[in-house]
Order: C-alpha cells, then structure tokens, then sequence
C-alpha cells in the first residue's frame, strides 16, 4: 500500500517534468530498490518513463540506502539528504535518478489551476508562496522583539552589552582579590621565613 501511493506521488510529479520522463526511459526495466531504515521500496522503470512496481523476485539493478538519520536533514535541503546516501549498482542508472531526484520538483499552481481554476489557482499558489516566505522571518522578527522588549522594557532579561561589562568588572575584582590574598599571604609569613 505505500509502495503504491509512494509510486503514484513520484509519477504524480514525474507527469509534470517531460525531461526527467525522458532521462529515465534510457533504464526502461531496470530496477531500483530503495531502502529507509527498515521499509524497502521497489520501483521498476516501464517504458513511459513512469516507476511501476517492481517484482521481488527481479534483482535490483541499483540499491539506494537512505539512513534514517538522512530524514532528519531534510529541512537542510534535498542536498544535505543526497550527501548521506549510499548507492551501489549500475553506475549511470545511479547517476540519472541521482539527478532526476534532486531536481524533480512538484508544481503546485498547475495542481491548484485543475482543482480551482486558472486565475484562482494562481492567486492562491502566489499567497501561499509569500507565507512561506514571510513566516520565517516574521518570527526571527518576533524573537527579536520579545527578546529586545524582556530585555529593555520589562528589565526580565540582561541586555548583552549589560552582561559583558558585569562579566569584565567580575574579571577585575577576582584579578584584585587574587593579587590580595597573595600580598596577604606574604605578610602574613614570618619575617624569618620570607629571608
């Protein structure tokens, strides 16, 4: 059942990128396993250039392992995720889905247009484009104000430029009271002893 809705999503975007339909129908049969942890994907490569499941009892033509760990970076990037995967096998079938994988990319607006028309497909692809944009730094805005106003108005956080002249001034009283105590510590010896 994943590997079915896993294959449609994948076809789902590859019927948005002729070039990338057009890169994989060189491997027309080949075989590609793609392992994540525990949860093994196969996916065969059909004439079209679509995936379609593949049968188990065909050997792969390339293996792709992702480490778990790899999912965790996505929010670094498609890149950061690619530098933690191990491939082996045909080395040009692992070079095209290498590159096809990296650069696929899904296109929203025309989802949008088919389900809502044209005009408002486009209107709500280019609003929800400009919050994905703006949220990021509207709360780096936010963090920054609240942090300013706890700092300075509400006196609940030490400003930065506060703290580092208190951290010097300690830094100069623990200088003072340890060349203190050694003077005392002198004084305090014998005469004799100090000869």
């Amino acid at each position: 059942m994943l590997s079915a809705s896993v294959i449609a999503g994948l076809n789902h975007l590859l019927g948005q990128a002729d070039w990338a339909r057009r890169r994989l129908r060189e491997h027309e049969g080949a075989v590609a396993e793609v392992a994540l942890g525990g949860t093994v994907l196969r996916l065969g490569i059909g004439a079209d250039g679509y995936f379609q499941a593949a049968p188990d009892d065909t050997a792969p033509s390339v293996t792709i392992s992702l480490p778990p760990a790899a999912v965790a970076r996505l929010p670094d990037g498609v890149g950061a995720v690619m530098a933690e995967v191990k491939i082996s096998g045909q080395a040009d079938l692992a070079d095209t889905l290498s590159f096809v994988f990296r650069h696929l990319r899904w296109d929203g607006e025309a989802d949008l247009a088919r389900m809502l028309g044209p005009i408002i497909g486009r209107r709500v692809h280019l609003t929800a484009s400009r919050l994905a944009h703006a949220l990021p730094d509207a709360g780096t805005r936010l963090v920054a104000n609240a942090s300013e106003y706890l700092a300075h108005e509400g006196q609940l956080l030490v400003p930065r430029a506060a703290l580092s002249a208190h951290a010097e001034r300690l830094r100069q009283v623990r200088d003072t009271m340890s060349r203190l105590d050694k003077r005392i510590k002198r004084l305090a010896t014998p005469t004799s002893a100090r000869a």
